[in-house]
């Protein structure tokens, strides 16, 4: 029995067929493995014909797609990508956001470099959104556990020779060269400090004790040494001292400063509402890739859910990174029922965002067929 595959992506689908390798344990599971491979097609949204052919078409086609997502994310241009052992499937940037990918014959593509005189299975020029659906179908299908167990991607670093300073040999030196100078300059200018003279620790000189500055009483022996412990006068007058200090009474009472602590109030927390970010998302290439994730999302909830009756209508707003920070009921049925489908997807923590992030709103309407709808606000 044919076994069918397949990954669906708002611009890119793809679809694998094949067939078990006809174990035991395969055919008593209820998703039996598919481990041979028959045929591979890729359908691109604006694109009448698919990309198809066989395990060699695929295999390529995974390698190409990975690889080149990782040198247009990363920036690094890797030579070796362009060498002669190409694949089958080769993946070239046009401009900025479009992107063509060449399927060659499958007796040219093992080590046969596009030109004019190679003759091309297709051609076809991508965006940067399918180029990303492209990627995403293919991690869906490492993701997945039951097809094509031996084949795994194998990712490895790009060496630093490949990796090109921005900054120009000049600019670069400068700071060395500035360095240097500097340190030669400081070594000149403390030549030319003179040394300092060392001088000898000096014996103290003994100073006279000047007369009347004896406050204590002289002793019963008539010696003129001073008592460590000396008696105040009753008038209660110091010597030199003409005005009376105060004793304080001891029945007063020191008056306490302390004011009563306040009790904080608690500080609540709300959700954020759809129109509080302050810059809106207006990059329509950045939207159709936000709308996508925000239907993959709301399809992984809804599938084990029960059908809806009535339509629902909500307004969702997401972030940059694909998160949901905020939604909002916006007809009756969806304002009375008590559980709606972003509850789970809803980001957590709100307090760890920023407050006035870029947002994107989108209208999200729930048929009772259980078709999504999700358009831009």
């Amino acid at each position: 029995m044919t076994i069918t595959r397949q990954y669906n992506l708002p611009n890119c689908t793809l679809v694998l067929e094949g067939l078990s390798d006809g174990s035991a344990a395969s055919q008593l599971d209820m998703r039996p493995v598919l481990s041979i491979l028959m045929s591979a097609e890729c359908y691109v949204t604006g694109i009448r014909e698919p990309l198809s052919g066989g395990r060699e078409f695929f295999e390529s086609l995974v390698r190409a797609v990975s690889s080149y997502a990782q040198e247009f994310m990363s920036g690094v241009h890797y030579p070796d990508r362009y060498g002669p052992n190409l694949g089958m499937v080769q993946l070239h940037r046009i401009d900025g956001n479009s992107h063509r990918l060449t399927v060659l014959p499958a007796e040219a593509g093992s080590a046969t470099q596009i030109d004019q005189k190679t003759e091309l299975s297709a051609q076809v020029d991508l965006t940067t959104v399918q180029l990303f659906d492209l990627v995403e179908a293919i991690d869906q299908f490492f993701a997945d556990t039951q097809t094509l167990l031996e084949l795994s991607l194998q990712l490895t670093p790009i060496s630093k020779r490949y990796i090109k300073s921005a900054e120009p040999l000049a600019k670069r030196s400068l700071p060395a060269v500035v360095g240097v100078s500097s340190l030669a300059l400081a070594a000149m200018a403390f030549f030319f400090v003179p040394i300092p003279e060392i001088q000898r620790p000096r014996d103290p000189v003994p100073q006279p004790n000047p007369a009347g500055q004896n406050l204590g009483t002289p002793n019963s022996g008539g010696s003129g040494s001073p008592n460590p412990n000396p008696t105040p006068p009753a008038d209660g007058l110091l010597p030199g001292n003409p005005t009376p200090t105060p004793i304080p009474s001891p029945s007063a009472t020191p008056q306490s400063n302390t004011a009563p602590e306040s009790t904080p109030s608690p500080v609540s927390e709300a959700l954020p509402t759809p129109g509080a970010a302050a810059v809106p998302i207006t990059d329509a290439a950045e939207i159709d890739l936000l709308k996508g994730k925000l239907s993959q999302q709301i399809d992984g909830v809804l599938k084990n859910k029960p059908a809806v009756e009535t339509e629902l209508v909500y307004r969702v707003s997401v972030a940059k990174d694909g998160a949901i920070v905020g939604y909002k009921s916006e007809n009756s049925a969806a304002v009375d029922r008590p559980e709606t489908p972003f509850s789970e997807l809803l980001y957590k923590p709100i307090g760890s965002r920023p407050p006035a992030e870029p947002l994107a709103d989108f209208r999200v309407v729930v048929a009772p067929g259980g078709t999504v709808a999700v358009t831009p606000w």
